[in-house]
């Protein structure tokens, strides 16, 4: 009769700690999500940054140098082939034309940059916050199962040590949960800096979504974007320009040097074989430099293809859970199962779909960046 009783009371706790799984343990730290009064969206966040953009206001100060200095070369500029002005002119003019290129080319690269950039960020948030509400779970989770444990052992149907193991892993998961909350408060303090907004200024973020679709680039299609890139790099463009302003230093000294000029006046005092020793290194920069983004264009999409063969599995992965859960859930109604390994089977399939997402959102933007001539060199920071 006493064990019957204490049947009774062991089946009312375990249904009241289920419902209620904090009663029993020991209270949770406060884990309030970072709360706003506004929402900020991506296309805001891209207006407020390049707003914020010293490297963009930066750019209108340098034009602006660039042009004080090219009039200040024309009232001075000399009459003789031999007038070392001249030399500095010519450089100065094709500076100008850089400088004029170089705007209209970083100012497109910058903000794409920062778009680029800032998407990047608000998924970084965005799965920082789905993983800190599926550790929440988790937690919740297995506090039931301590308070269960925890009956069992009262009653000496479970041993020590198994309670133990599970306040062992509750603590890790607080520990998770606060390390987890600290990295998202760093990453909105980065994103705030961007914006320009103070670091004490609480807001939510948009939720993006990114739409997964598999490429079916051709070996003729990856050359191809490998080219556009290379056509439109920044970096390579630039080494293009310092290669060019370079040769004219050894062009005008081999033009004085046919002329009759002794080396030792010529415009520019730096021996003729450094000259060109040092192009031939420019040009050698400029050879690796463009190596170097076409294995990137490459290497991008292998990686995209890699996140596509992750993401086929972790669908199957999905869909044997989600049986399982059919079967669960039969076995449940006919009293053959707990809701306990119900709960389980929950958490895991919200952890698999948690991962889905990430394997989707790195997809896609991998894949932006792929598609992108002026991204392509970069990476996902």
């Amino acid at each position: 009769m006493k064990m019957n009783i204490k049947k009774i009371i062991l089946s009312a706790f375990l249904t009241f700690t289920i419902v209620n799984p904090l009663s029993a343990f020991a209270e949770p730290n406060n884990l309030e999500s970072v709360q706003a009064s506004n929402l900020l969206t991506y296309e805001r966040a891209v207006e407020l940054a390049i707003n914020e953009s010293t490297d963009l206001k930066n750019l209108k100060l340098e034009k602006e140098s660039t042009t004080v200095k090219i009039d200040d070369a024309l009232d001075q500029f000399g009459t003789s082939l031999y007038d070392p002005q001249v030399l500095a002119l010519m450089k100065i003019q094709k500076n100008d034309k850089i400088s004029s290129e170089k705007t209209t080319k970083m100012e497109e690269y910058i903000k794409q940059a920062l778009a680029f950039k800032l998407k990047s960020m608000f998924n970084n948030i965005n799965l920082m916050e789905e993983d800190l509400d599926l550790k929440i779970s988790k937690l919740d989770n297995d506090i039931k199962k301590r308070n269960t444990i925890a009956l069992k052992v009262e009653y000496g149907m479970e041993s020590k040590t198994n309670l133990t193991t599970k306040d062992i892993e509750i603590n890790q998961t607080r520990k998770d949960i606060e390390t987890l909350e600290k990295e998202l408060e760093e990453q909105y303090i980065a994103l705030s800096k961007i914006i320009g907004y103070d670091n004490f200024e609480k807001y939510n973020i948009e939720k993006l979504d990114f739409e997964y679709q598999p490429i079916k680039d051709t070996q003729e299609d990856i050359e191809f974007k490998a080219t556009r890139a290379l056509s439109s790099d920044i970096n390579i463009w630039g080494k293009k320009q310092q290669l060019d302003i370079q040769r004219i230093d050894v062009d005008f000294y081999a033009l004085n040097y046919i002329s009759g000029l002794p080396s030792n006046m010529q415009s520019n005092p730096t021996p003729y074989k450094a000259l060109e020793l040092d192009a031939k290194i420019s040009s050698n920069d400029l050879e690796q430099a463009k190596k170097d983004l076409k294995d990137s264009v490459i290497n991008k999409y292998n990686s995209i293809k890699k996140f596509e063969t992750a993401y086929d599995n972790t669908i199957l992965k999905l869909k044997e859970l989600e049986e399982k859960k059919r079967i669960l859930e039969v076995a449940i109604k006919a009293g053959t199962a707990i809701n306990q390994d119900y709960q389980d089977l929950l958490l895991g399939i919200n952890e698999v779909n948690n991962g889905i997402e990430k394997i989707q959102s790195q997809h896609a933007l991998l894949v932006e960046m792929y598609n992108n001539p002026l991204l392509a060199g970069g990476s996902i920071n």
